[in-house]
């Protein structure tokens, strides 16, 4: 599976590269109740910043999926004022320098009216200086850490703080029984938000932290000096605030170590990708969501059909329903508000939107707050937990 996908985002690409050759550019009033207009040109652009190579390029490409979905909706029933509307994906590599500098590049394009992206906080915290400087809309599917919080007027995200994140995940595991925690987390602006939150609930909880580690995402895999760590630790349990990938490889080694804990994470493995790489030692790994495929409501089915229907059958997983929410919601901005862009930034900030991810509205901050799900990974798949 992981090789199709990396094959099929060159294809993506390739496609959008293609699309966004024709640009567009229109202006807008929404103000008077008159519906907002558009200019003369016949496509609507919006940018997506995210990773389409390095460690984490997967998740960038399920995400665009995700995009692609509600864009592919919009454009079959008509499109925003009879306009096609396109995407310009760009890659930034999940590192902050290429962020900025992917920020710069679609803040100049005035084709370019609102942007989605980035995944990692810290490229999301690289960019907003410059996203705020142009006065243009920059919605992260998938940016957690609290600094994001105050990053500034134009920044927004459809994923819940790991103030919110992280302490769920950390006060899961303590009503569960465990007290003693070793605590995993990225060598950047996530995982110091996951560590930071998390140390907040268990020492409110009276419980202790008795290891913690930090991973380099990307360019690490051989953890046995940290498992060793973890075992002379008398950890009871593990909170993980770590990627797909270096999380299935620490648990493959865990069990490979014959060292068996209870392991937690938020929503960041709640993808099949992490199963593939852990196989079996994934199993036992309690994950957050905020979208889960069983959810009968009419828009998560709608959502799973035409994805299957575009993307061979496969489930979709929380990356792609996160990117999914995005292009809705900047669409719906852009046909309630046209193309101008403090004037999507203002309909965005009082708007309400019933998302795939669950009920989303913006606070002062461009922050949500959505309700979180418990899941297991049982033989493979993911089970939801009764609470």
């Amino acid at each position: 599976m992981k090789l199709k996908k990396m094959l099929s985002v060159l294809l993506v690409l390739a496609v959008l590269v293609s699309m966004t050759a024709c640009g567009g550019e229109t202006e807008s009033s929404s103000d008077g109740g008159e519906k907002a207009s558009t200019g003369g040109s016949d496509t609507i652009t919006i940018g997506a910043s995210l990773p389409m190579t390095g460690s984490v390029a997967l998740n960038g490409e399920m995400i665009l999926e995700g995009i692609q979905i509600a864009v592919d909706e919009c454009n079959e029933a008509g499109g925003i004022d009879g306009k096609e509307v396109v995407i310009d994906a760009q890659d930034d590599q999940a590192e902050p320098n290429q962020a900025a500098s992917v920020a710069n590049m679609m803040s100049a394009d005035e084709k370019i009216v609102a942007i989605i992206g980035s995944l990692k906080s810290s490229c999301t915290l690289a960019a907003a200086p410059i996203y705020e400087e142009a006065g243009v809309v920059a919605l992260s599917p998938d940016s957690s850490s609290p600094e994001v919080t105050n990053a500034g007027e134009y920044i927004f995200r459809i994923k819940n703080s790991d103030v919110v994140l992280a302490q769920t995940m950390a006060k899961g595991a303590i009503s569960d029984g465990h007290t003693k925690f070793a605590i995993l987390y990225e060598n950047n602006d996530y995982g110091a938000g996951v560590l930071e939150q998390s140390q907040i609930a268990i020492e409110e909880a009276g419980c202790e932290i008795v290891c913690t580690e930090s991973i380099l995402t990307g360019e690490q895999t051989d953890f046995s000096s940290i498992i060793s760590k973890i075992r002379e630790s008398g950890a009871d349990a593990i909170l993980m605030g770590v990627d797909y990938n270096e999380s299935g490889l620490v648990m493959k080694q865990m069990k490979d170590a014959g060292l068996d804990l209870p392991r937690y994470a938020t929503d960041g493995l709640f993808t099949d990708a992490f199963i593939e790489v852990g196989g079996e030692a994934a199993d036992g790994t309690t994950v957050l969501t905020s979208f889960i495929t069983s959810d009968q409501s009419e828009n998560v089915q709608n959502f799973i059909k035409k994805y299957q229907e575009k993307y061979d059958g496969e489930m979709p997983s929380i990356f792609q329903a996160e990117g999914y929410d995005c292009g809705k919601i900047v669409i719906e901005a852009i046909e309630n508000a046209g193309t101008d862009r403090k004037a999507i930034r203002d309909y965005m900030a009082t708007m309400s939107y019933q998302g795939v991810t669950g009920d989303c509205t913006f606070d002062e901050n461009g922050d949500v707050n959505i309700p979180l799900k418990r899941c297991i990974v049982e033989e493979g798949e993911f089970v939801l937990l009764e609470e």
